[in-house]
C-alpha cells in the first residue's frame, strides 16, 4: 500500500503524533496531576477525532472497516476540556460518578456505524434514523462550543478570585486557556462549515474546489494541538483559594477606615509587599484581621482588590529607589524583584499603568 501525503498532511500527522506524546507526558507531570488527566483525555480525543481528516477520503472509502476503529471521540472533547479547566481553577474539585453523564453522549458518535452494520449495502429501511445518525456526528461540535463557553466562565471566575487573594498571578492566571478556547471555537466552527458544505456536494467535486479550505482547517487544527499540548505541559501548579468563614460579616465605613490604616501601617513597617508570595491569608495573619474583613474594606473603601493594593506598594517602592541617585548603578529589573515582583512583563505593565510612563522613562525623568 502506497500513500501519497502532501506537506499539509505531513504537518498535521506530526501534530497528532506530538499530541499523543504530550498526552502521556502530562500523566507523569506532578503539578496539577488530577487536572492533567482530563487534559490528557482531551488531547487524545482531539488526536483520534482528527485522524480521519488527515488522509484523503478515498483511503477511508477503500478501507471502510476503519470506521469501527476508535476515532470518533468528538463528544468527549468538550467535557474533558471543561473538567480540566474546572479542576485546574479549583484544585479542591473532585470528579464523582454524578459527573459521568457528561461523557455518555459518546454513543452518538457510533450510531451511524451501528446502523450500517445492521443494514449493510444500499438497504435503508429507516431513512429518518439514518439521516439523524449522520447529523449527530457534526452536532457534537455544538456540544464542544457549549463546553467552551462554560470553561471560559470558570476561567473568568478563577481570575477574579486570584485578584482578591494573591499578589502575583504570573503563570497561574490561566490567560492562555482563554486564548485556547477562542482558537478551539474558531477551529470547530470552521470544521462544522466544512462538514455542512461537504455533505451537500459530491465528495470529488467538493475536495477539488475546497482543497485550500480543507488544508487551512488542517493547519489550524494542527496549530491548536501544538498550542494546547505545549501550554498545558508548561502550566504551573495552580493554588487553592481559601473560602472565608466570615461570609455574613458586614464592615462599616468606620471599621473599614481603621482596617485600611492598620493595613497601611503594617505594610510600611514590615515591608510585607516585598514577599512575592504574599497572599490574603498571609496578610490576614500579619495584621490579625479576618480575610473577609480585609477584602470588604479594600473593595468597599478603596475600590481595589488585594492584587492592586499590594502591587501599588511595590510600584511606589521601585519609584523611590529609582529617584535615589545611589541606586543609579542598579538594574531596574533587580529593583523590581527586590520590591516583590516576580515577572518582568507584569512589572512593566503595572508600573506604566500606575505612573503613565515606563520604568526607564521614569528613571530618565528623575535622574536625567
Amino acid at each position: 500500500m502506497q500513500l501519497n501525503i502532501s506537506i499539509v498532511q505531513l504537518i498535521t500527522i506530526c501534530a497528532v503524533a506530538n499530541g499523543f506524546v504530550f498526552a502521556f507526558l502530562l500523566l507523569e507531570k506532578k503539578e496539577n496531576r488530577f487536572a492533567n488527566r482530563f487534559l490528557s483525555l482531551a488531547l487524545i480525543c482531539m488526536c483520534l477525532t482528527f485522524t480521519p481528516y488527515m488522509l484523503d477520503p478515498s483511503f477511508w472509502d477503500q478501507y471502510r472497516w476503519l470506521a469501527w476503529m476508535p476515532f470518533s471521540f468528538t463528544y468527549w472533547i468538550g467535557p474533558a476540556f471543561y473538567f480540566y479547566v474546572r479542576t485546574l481553577s479549583n484544585p479542591n474539585f473532585r470528579f464523582t460518578k454524578k459527573h459521568l453523564w457528561h461523557f455518555s453522549p459518546i454513543v452518538l458518535n457510533y450510531l451511524h456505524s451501528i446502523y450500517h452494520t445492521i443494514y449493510s449495502g444500499n438497504y435503508h429501511p429507516y431513512h429518518w434514523f439514518h439521516f439523524m445518525a449522520e447529523l449527530f456526528e457534526p452536532a457534537a461540535i455544538i456540544s464542544i462550543l457549549i463546553y467552551m463557553v462554560l470553561s471560559f466562565k470558570w476561567v473568568k471566575r478563577y481570575q477574579k478570585q486570584l485578584l482578591d487573594n494573591v499578589s502575583n498571578i504570573a503563570k497561574i492566571d490561566l490567560e492562555w486557556i482563554k486564548k485556547t478556547i477562542v482558537v478551539i471555537v474558531i477551529s470547530f466552527i470552521s470544521i462544522f462549515i466544512f462538514l455542512c458544505v461537504s455533505s451537500g456536494i459530491s465528495g470529488k467535486i467538493f475536495f477539488n474546489q475546497w482543497n485550500e479550505y480543507r488544508n487551512a482547517i488542517l493547519l489550524l487544527y494542527a496549530c491548536m494541538l501544538y498550542w494546547v499540548s505545549i501550554h498545558g505541559y508548561r502550566q504551573a501548579q495552580t493554588i487553592k483559594i481559601s473560602k472565608s468563614k466570615n461570609v455574613g460579616v458586614d464592615v462599616t465605613d468606620v471599621e473599614s477606615r481603621k482596617i485600611i490604616d492598620q493595613l497601611n501601617s503594617t505594610m510600611l513597617s514590615k515591608k510585607l509587599f516585598r514577599n512575592p508570595e504574599l497572599n490574603l491569608m498571609g496578610l490576614s495573619k500579619a495584621v490579625g484581621i479576618s480575610e473577609r474583613s480585609i477584602s470588604e474594606a479594600l473593595n468597599g473603601h478603596l475600590n481595589k482588590n488585594f492584587y492592586q493594593f499590594v502591587n501599588e506598594y511595590r510600584v511606589k517602592d521601585v519609584q523611590e529607589k529609582l529617584m535615589d541617585p545611589n541606586n543609579s548603578h542598579l538594574k531596574i529589573l533587580s529593583l523590581a524583584f527586590d520590591a516583590g515582583f516576580n515577572s518582568k512583563a507584569t512589572f512593566n505593565r503595572l508600573f506604566k499603568g500606575y505612573t503613565g510612563v515606563t520604568p526607564k522613562e521614569f528613571k530618565i525623568q528623575n535622574l536625567g
